[in-house]
């Protein structure tokens, strides 16, 4: 002990513990103080960051579009599948100088469903450069669609709670696994026999056109264009963990250091003694058949699956719900448990199913300590992100592809769907007034 500090200041280290800050003085002046500067440097540069994205943001213009397609129509969710694959086009990416200096950020669209004492529309919120390319997807699947530009619902809502007229309740939808495997999807709803198509929009529009007086229920889809290179690579590596095909462990900075000088060193040792290394044992074959060929039917549709999932153009998406209806009509029986019922039809056990998040996000009345607090501060956030149409509030977007989307928000197959309050053009594209009905 005596010989390990024989080079220590004894005295020097009394004084520390005697003044601790004395000590931190010492090693800051000592090189701690490029640790402070690396800490407040990254912070900075954050700041900076969200200063510029914000400024960009404010002066962003939003429209929200009401679309009404004809009352008779033989097209199915595939037309809304072709319009989301035309809609990725709004993806850019952005230069050093745009994202930093600018501000620049991925804008997105969001696609909703809202009901409205029982009357129906689909709606569709972006910035006003987006609406070229909003109107040329629908009328390309849709010639004779409506679309009209419309005040914000949401904002005929209050957005504080409590308050002493409204309540709500509400959840963001989050996948029980992995997003690489898919939803049940539009084409497992049509009868292999007779081709007839089941709309699984079929219960959930039923269930918002039961609404009454006061009553409302906004289902949101937030879209956020992304390029397309790194999902099929995630999809890729959970095929090869299912077949078994598990990649070498990479080597880290520490022994590619070493492994390098130690090659050169047995190259001199064998050139000067003329003794060549241990040849290298052959490659251990693993014993039994490959796992693909143990594998079940099941479990090869689900490679199958991944794969369909990954071939198609995907979004990275945020997905909300809210109930919001005045204290005397309110019944959460009534509108929760059945819009839930209807998102269950494209869940599935082995491969991927969508849930209510009510541990962080959502309304959730199990909470112990301050219940009703805790949850009117949650209606307020969601409230505001769903006004906002905010794709980082909340839990982590996921990944959806058109196909997936398609399924989620559709206009109704004319011969399957009669909802009565959904609202539809009876003729050709006019140019009628906004009658969209706030509470």
């Amino acid at each position: 002990m005596d010989e390990l500090f024989s080079g220590l200041d004894i005295s020097l280290i009394k004084s520390f513990s005697d003044n601790p800050f004395e000590a931190m003085w010492f090693f800051f002046v000592n090189g701690g103080w490029i640790v402070f500067v690396i800490f407040f440097g990254w912070a900075a540069i954050h700041l900076w960051k969200d200063w510029r994205q914000e400024l960009y943001h404010n002066k962003r213009k939003f429209i929200v579009l009401s679309i009404r397609i004809p009352r008779l129509h033989e097209q199915g969710p595939l037309a809304v599948d072709n319009m989301f694959a035309y809609i990725a086009g709004t993806h850019s990416g952005n230069s050093w100088r745009e994202e930093w200096i600018d501000g620049r950020t991925q804008d997105t669209l969001s696609f909703e469903i809202v009901s409205i004492d029982g009357r129906i529309d689909f709606v569709v919120r972006a910035i006003r450069q987006f609406r070229d390319i909003i109107e040329a997807a629908v009328y390309s699947q849709y010639p004779d669609a409506e679309i009209n530009e419309i005040e914000d619902y949401t904002t005929k809502v209050p957005k504080d709670y409590p308050d002493e007229e409204w309540d709500a309740w509400g959840a963001e939808m989050i996948p029980v696994k992995s997003d690489v495997y898919p939803l049940r999807t539009y084409p497992m709803f049509e009868d292999k026999v007779s081709g007839e198509f089941k709309d699984p929009m079929a219960a959930m529009l039923e269930t918002l056109g039961r609404l009454g007086p006061g009553e409302q229920i906004w289902w949101q889809i937030i879209l956020v264009p992304i390029g397309q290179g790194d999902f099929p690579k995630k999809a890729m590596e959970t095929i090869k963990k299912m077949k078994g095909e598990v990649a070498p462990p990479k080597k880290n900075f520490i022994e590619n250091a070493l492994e390098y000088p130690f090659a050169i060193l047995m190259d001199v040792v064998e050139a000067f003694t003329g003794i060549g290394g241990a040849p290298k044992a052959p490659p251990k074959k693993e014993a039994g058949q490959p796992k693909i060929i143990a594998m079940t039917a099941g479990e090869k549709d689900i490679i199958t699956a991944i794969e369909n999932k990954s071939s198609k153009i995907v979004y990275k998406c945020k997905l909300r719900f809210l109930y919001i209806a005045k204290k005397q009509v309110m019944n959460k029986a009534k509108a929760v448990s059945p819009f839930m019922g209807a998102i269950k039809q494209i869940n599935s056990n082995n491969l991927l199913s969508l849930k209510p998040e009510t541990k962080r996000v959502g309304i959730n009345g199990s909470l112990w300590w301050f219940k009703d607090h805790r949850n009117s501060r949650r209606k307020t956030l969601l409230i505001s992100a769903f006004k906002k149409r905010s794709p980082g509030f909340g839990t982590p977007p996921f990944h959806l592809n058109t196909e997936e989307l398609a399924t989620l928000w559709h206009f109704p197959h004319s011969l399957q769907v009669k909802a009565p309050q959904l609202n539809k053009t009876e003729a050709k594209r006019t140019e009628p007034p906004i009658n969209l009905p706030f509470g």
